[in-house]
């Protein structure tokens, strides 16, 4: 999907504050009320603006949706790669990613919460090519490191460089899921530990990866 298109035409020559207010509050629309029950008519109250005129930046419901979720992704590689730029080892690398995914949900948790929406409820348009996109980033970026560290003996290569990134992903995208809905976390309390609990936690989890990727007799 062209998130790129989604970003042109008058939307994007309208102040910046005024951008970001109707940003702001089409995440918390969605982010509360998921994709079916969401309302354009609470987005243009809160935004300050004309039903008429959202349409016209957007074209619809949809439009609003697709924009904003692309705005998401866009967030999350951003985040990713500024939180893994200086990471040449590879499950350093991935200590950062689950570190940089909890402060993501700190501060972008309505982002996040739309995610879990597109995630967990069927009825939301282009769902199955939105979720596609997150994991098409994974593969993008995990398979490259997850091929040179294979070179380089650091994690085993009886595994399939598809499958170690399947693990990652699933592995990283539950724990971040169970930090930012309490009732998904099957006893780990993740959203209610200190700051120090909590990295023991993700150190917990990196142990896990490390035993099973590590070759066999390293």
């Amino acid at each position: 999907m062209d998130f790129q298109e989604l970003e042109k035409g008058t939307f994007a020559k309208l102040a910046d504050d005024k951008q970001q207010a109707i940003i702001k509050a089409a995440i918390f629309e969605f982010a509360s009320q998921g994709y079916q029950k969401a309302s354009c008519n609470n987005v243009v109250k809160v935004a300050g603006i004309s039903k008429g005129s959202l349409f016209q930046y957007f074209g619809s419901k949809e439009g609003l949706f697709l924009f904003v979720f692309g705005r998401f992704i866009g967030k999350v590689k951003e985040t990713v790669k500024e939180a893994t730029a200086t990471k040449a080892d590879f499950f350093d690398l991935v200590h950062a990613i689950l570190v940089a995914g909890l402060r993501f949900i700190d501060s972008y948790p309505q982002y996040f919460q739309m995610y879990l929406r597109v995630l967990f409820e069927q009825e939301v348009p282009h769902r199955e090519e939105l979720l596609a996109e997150v994991r098409l980033f994974s593969q993008e970026y995990f398979g490259p490191h997850c091929q040179a560290a294979q070179d380089q003996g650091i994690i085993r290569d009886d595994i399939g460089v598809e499958m170690v990134i399947f693990m990652l992903d699933a592995a990283i995208d539950r724990f971040l899921q169970a930090y930012a809905r309490p009732y998904l976390d099957c006893g780990l309390d993740l959203a209610g530990l200190s700051d120090q609990k909590l990295q023991e936690r993700v150190a917990e989890l990196l142990m896990v990866l490390k035993d099973g990727l590590r070759p066999v007799g390293k």
